[in-house]
């Protein structure tokens, strides 16, 4: 049976979702083939409205659909408003940092501190990283320290090295 998801039952399902109406039904004696609005209010059927989130959101929040109600006559989308989920992590190129690296003027200085860790294999097999990876953060936070560099000049040298379409 196919369903007119703009009008429902006045109570919703036991699961929380519209008893959505069907296209054509038989009321009071006679077929509606093809119910207007009032023909679907008069057999008991009231609006489902498909109210649009708002958008008003403050920055870092956005709303999410979490139920429907019914209130003035009609079932209404009601939604929670939720905090963003995190960006992913960013992905750099081993092969850019490489060179930002040599830019610098500090790429020897860093390479001899993977082989000290005894990384040096790992790293040349790598061709990215993102910047979650244990390996990565630790080396981040003992090189930022020996080299007396701070967080923005870090940051300056890593966005360079950033894999792109990620």
């Amino acid at each position: 049976m196919r369903l007119n998801r703009n009008f429902a039952k006045a109570t919703l399902k036991a699961d929380g979702t519209p008893d959505y109406a069907p296209n054509a039904f038989h009321f009071n004696g006679r077929d509606y083939l093809h119910p207007t609005a009032e023909d679907y209010h008069a057999a008991g059927f009231i609006d489902v409205l498909n109210n649009p989130a708002p958008s008003d959101a403050p920055q870092g929040q956005h709303y999410e659909f979490r139920s429907y109600e019914v209130a003035d006559g009609a079932i209404r989308r009601t939604y929670a408003l939720v905090d963003d989920p995190p960006p992913p992590p960013r992905v750099f190129v081993t092969a850019d940092l490489v060179e930002a690296l040599m830019a610098e003027g500090i790429y020897q200085q860093v390479r001899d501190w993977i082989v000290e860790q005894g990384m040096l294999d790992l790293v040349l097999a790598t061709k990215e990283f993102d910047e979650n990876n244990a390996n990565f953060q630790a080396g981040k936070t003992a090189l930022q320290s020996a080299l007396g560099w701070t967080d923005a000049e870090v940051e300056e040298l890593l966005a360079k090295c950033v894999k792109e379409g990620v």
